[in-house]
């Protein structure tokens, strides 16, 4: 190809340039401008990508895949929350964000998405102080768009097996040990609390996150149980539901978990039961005045033996008399003995407030007998009693404190396997009085009554017309004592 005779590929650029009027300016200016172009659109491209990817992680929306997450951020979006209150008159629920430590109050509408760790669609009604929620909502005016019980927390419901570290801000379940913070939520009923409400008795759901504990709701409650006529039972053992082997004392005061349970007081005399229920959060007074036998009451008893040095048993028990000997009141068999005298064998009864006893053991080779005199130094005790035969008799004589005549009663029934009979020992039902009672279903008679002992876990009904029955179930231990049971009044039926 030729341009004016000459070839063309031999044409300079500038000829050429000349040639067709081409001016490279305007177009080195275009490819610049396209660069800028390029460069501002890429960096917008990025920024929307990158808030793309805020908007998912906000909203719990995982980038990669489309699918729902659990994210947390500090502002707006999704929380992990712990419910302290809901206003369902105002439409107001009141969330604790476990992250910024801080509670927080959204407003909610019937169109808020609600819904259990499931996905379940639950109404606020099913929403109850303390338990932990993901929830989600728009920050311009705190309206909440979407909650769900959360599936990031752990819950520990049935709680019974605790310790409480309250200085080192540590509770132990079981083998775990977690965590918490001064402002953990605690609610006991219907009250907010602080972990210092908390007591052993108590059981428990916990709500965490991680190895921190952020709220806990007190399922059942404890109460406090203090005594009241207890003044002829002091020294003895007392059981109340789970709390057992403590002593009657005058400042006696126990905490107890709510509900209903027996209450025994016993020693190596009697046991007797009656059934209490404890309230929570209350002070809740028990009176002893109304079981069976009162304690056994003891006084001071000294002795004199001549000569100096002979031994004395007591019940069968070698026992230094060189101080006066406590005895509880009753029969006791008494030895006195040395070497080259003669024995003396016999009892005492042990009826007054005090009692000395002088025994003079002539020598063996002496054709005189022992001589033994008592003189009472106490004022005549004649409530008191001999309280080990309390099963004779158609009355609890064991020093029942208003000497309740309990009929008695030959009731005909079967045994199971896991009862056996104890002959020797009775079963007292004191109360509800007029009640017909029943045993395993097996018609005992009217309360109050008395039948033979029954060793094992039996059911109890009482059973009145125009009044409500009820049952109760008992433990009837094999311990060679009588047992003594009282229960509370029946209510009228409606």
């Amino acid at each position: 190809m030729f341009l004016n005779g000459v070839p063309w590929m031999k044409q300079s650029k500038k000829e050429l340039m000349n040639r067709y009027h081409v001016n490279t300016r305007p177009i080195i200016l275009v490819l610049i401008a396209l660069g800028f172009i390029s460069v501002i659109l890429a960096a917008t491209i990025i920024s929307s990508a990158k808030k793309l990817q805020e908007q998912n992680a906000s909203s719990g929306v995982n980038p990669q895949t489309g699918d729902a997450t659990i994210t947390q951020t500090a502002v707006g979006g999704m929380i992990l929350a712990v419910v302290e209150n809901i206003d369902i008159d105002n439409h107001k629920i009141t969330l604790f964000d476990v992250d910024r430590r801080d509670p927080l109050v959204f407003s909610y509408t019937g169109g808020t998405d609600i819904t259990d760790k499931y996905g379940q669609v639950i109404s606020i009604n099913q929403i109850d102080a303390g338990i932990m929620v993901d929830a989600s909502y728009d920050p311009s005016d705190y309206k909440l768009t979407h909650m769900n019980i959360s599936t990031v927390a752990w819950e520990y419901p049935d709680v019974n097996n605790m310790t409480v570290d309250k200085t080192g801000h540590v509770m132990k379940i079981a083998s775990s040990k977690y965590k918490y913070t001064d402002d953990v939520f605690v609610v006991d009923g219907n009250e907010s609390a602080t972990v210092d409400n908390v007591a052993e008795q108590d059981v428990l759901t916990v709500w965490g996150n991680e190895e921190t504990i952020c709220s806990i709701i007190v399922t059942t409650g404890h109460g406090t149980v203090k005594l009241e006529d207890y003044g002829d039972y002091l020294g003895d053992t007392i059981s109340i539901g789970y709390e057992s082997m403590l002593q009657v004392t005058d400042d006696f005061a126990v905490g107890v978990r709510e509900g209903t349970f027996n209450l025994t007081v016993e020693n190596g005399k009697y046991s007797a039961t009656k059934s209490i229920t404890v309230l929570r959060n209350q002070i809740n007074y028990v009176s002893l005045g109304d079981l069976g036998p009162v304690g056994v009451k003891k006084c001071d008893v000294t002795f004199h033996i001549t000569p100096f040095g002979a031994d004395l048993y007591i019940d069968g028990e070698l026992t230094s008399y060189s101080d006066p000997i406590e005895l509880s009141y009753g029969n006791h068999s008494l030895k006195a003995s040395l070497g080259g005298y003669t024995t003396y064998e016999g009892t005492v009864d042990i009826d007054s407030k005090g009692k000395v006893v002088k025994i003079d053991l002539p020598e063996a080779t002496s054709d005189s007998g022992v001589q033994v005199t008592e003189t009472d130094t106490g004022e005549s005790d004649e409530s008191s009693g001999d309280t080990s035969d309390s099963s004779s008799g158609d009355s609890a004589t064991g020093g029942s404190s208003d000497d309740i005549q309990y009929t008695a009663e030959d009731p005909d029934f079967t045994l199971d396997e896991s009862d056996s009979l104890d002959a020797d020992h009775k079963i007292y039902i004191k109360t509800p009085s007029d009640a017909s009672v029943y045993m395993d279903g097996d018609y005992i008679g009217t309360a109050p009554c008395k039948f033979n002992k029954i060793i094992g876990n039996h059911v109890l009904t009482f059973i009145e017309d125009g009044y409500k029955t009820m049952s109760y179930t008992v433990e009837v231990s094999d311990d060679g004592l009588d047992a003594y049971f009282t229960f509370p009044p029946l209510t009228e039926s409606d």
